[in-house]
């Protein structure tokens, strides 16, 4: 039997400087922004669905929040059935908002969101979650939450920056690296998720530029049977060569474009274990609204690839050779489409504030 699988990621700007303010905003349940955000997700219809920006509490678990949004949002009223859309979802911890104990930029005393492991003005602050209509297996998801950036192999950390106190607490992982194994049919495909730092608001230290380039480097450990990267249970080693998987995120590096270290996020598309057709071949994720989108600045390369609305391609749905892709794209609609009101304000322009600024990216695999 072949079943068809379609993974998405979306960065839905579901977070706020308020704890708890999204949730007493989900409470709202005619709340035009989300009643959009869940309208592209109900057109789209994915089966496996990473929400980045998604806030939560930053030591995992929901409060509330996603369980409001599942129940009263992204709900197939057409089926007049009661069971969820998705039965089963995953929210991990988060290093955005946990405060140091040290000051990371060399004030006296820390404080939020600049001395936050990772950016964020409350603990779980720009968190992600994952959504799925298949089981998710709890018990064997591993994370490399808690990795020391020092630690990583060949660390592009900026020289005299961070003081050794701090060092001894700065993670990598902005918000977190997990892998999230997920049982379709008999089969098992891993969810590897991330959502690295942007590589902006810097100083001449370039310290978002790096951490974003090792971030991305992180995953490339995660791909590796061999690594000597330990994650949270003290386990070496990445994923083994016939696991199947699927990489999803914003992972905030377009591979021409942008202020990142574009080579390490090419390098990514062109690893070993990547489906090529789908990371920048005949499948490459696109959309005819991008191709019709003004920006602000010039940019290369294809602009149907793009998935944010200055121009860039930031997200990514990245499935493993071994597993068939069949189809791909990007929700951006183009002008004169029915649909284009997901994405603009009531004066038919595309703002961030109409939605989010980022479009959903999906493709879909034939699982066995």
């Amino acid at each position: 039997m072949v079943t068809k699988v379609r993974f998405a990621q979306f960065n839905i700007s579901l977070s706020l400087p308020e704890q708890g303010a999204i949730k007493q905003q989900l409470l709202n349940q005619s709340h035009p922004r989300f009643k959009k955000l869940a309208s592209i997700i109900l057109k789209t219809a994915p089966d496996v669905l990473l929400l980045c920006e998604f806030d939560h509490p930053g030591e995992g678990g929901d409060d509330g929040s996603l369980d409001i949004f599942c129940r009263d949002y992204l709900t197939d009223h057409a089926s007049n059935s009661n069971k969820p859309l998705y039965p089963y979802a995953y929210c991990p911890p988060s290093n955005t908002g946990l405060l140091a104990s040290v000051s990371l930029h060399g004030e006296k005393i820390p404080s939020l969101p600049d001395d936050g492991i990772g950016f964020g003005f409350h603990h779980g602050h720009f968190s992600f979650v994952l959504l799925s209509k298949y089981p998710i297996d709890t018990n064997n998801i591993r994370s490399w939450q808690k990795l020391l950036w020092k630690n990583l192999p060949s660390h592009s950390i900026p020289e005299n920056y961070y003081s050794p106190q701090a060092l001894n607490e700065l993670r990598l992982s902005s918000k977190n690296h997990c892998e999230i194994p997920i049982t379709i049919n008999d089969k098992q495909v891993s969810v590897l998720a991330s959502h690295p730092t942007p590589p902006v608001f810097d100083g001449i230290e370039q310290r978002n530029k790096r951490r974003n380039k090792d971030e991305l480097k992180l995953i490339h450990e995660m791909l590796d049977p061999a690594s000597s990267v330990l994650d949270d249970s003290g386990r070496q080693g990445g994923l083994r060569l016939e696991q199947s998987f699927v990489i999803m995120g914003d992972l905030n590096a377009d591979p021409i474009n942008g202020d990142g270290e574009t080579q390490v996020i090419r390098n990514l598309l062109s690893h070993k274990r990547v489906n090529q057709r789908v990371s920048h071949g005949s499948l490459m994720p696109k959309s005819k609204g991008a191709v019709q989108a003004r920006v602000w600045q010039p940019r290369k390369g294809e602009r149907a690839s793009w998935t944010h609305i200055n121009g860039l391609r930031l997200d990514y749905v990245l499935p493993s050779t071994d597993l068939n892709a069949i189809g791909s794209g990007v929700f951006w609609p183009a002008q004169g489409s029915s649909e284009r009101a997901l994405i603009c304000d009531e004066k038919g322009r595309e703002r961030a504030q109409a939605g989010s600024d980022h479009r959903l990216v999906w493709v879909d695999i034939e699982i066995e």
